[in-house]
């Protein structure tokens, strides 16, 4: 190997380490926000457990859950469901999206 390999190795090293301790140490999320396109309709505690229907302006439905710290789009009536279909979120900055009912579920600390 020469020597602008090894250099490169490292630099690469160095940045991935970053990366990761950016993702395993994000801080847990205190608040959980609901948006719907991009106006804040609803904010919960995460410390709560709870089960709160979003009704969306033109009528559609999905069903968040808050529970054990954990924020879970359970059910929605879009056509893909890829929100439902979302791993449970609890660290900051985490996000469920449901682009179809423009509806973002957003994790935040104060």
């Amino acid at each position: 190997m020469k020597k602008g390999d090894i250099v490169l190795m490292i630099i690469l090293g160095v940045a991935a380490a970053f990366i990761l301790a950016g993702i395993v140490f994000k801080p847990k999320a205190l608040n959980c926000v609901v948006y719907e396109d991009q106006n804040r309709i609803a904010s919960f505690p995460m410390k709560e457990d709870i089960t709160y229907t979003i009704i969306t302006s033109d009528g559609h439905k999905n069903v968040l859950r808050i529970e054990n710290g954990k924020a879970d789009v359970m059910e929605a009536d879009c056509p893909n469901q890829i929100c439902v279909h979302t791993a449970p979120i609890s660290r900051v900055g985490d996000t469920i999206l449901c682009l179809p009912h423009k509806v973002s579920v957003v994790l935040e600390s104060p």
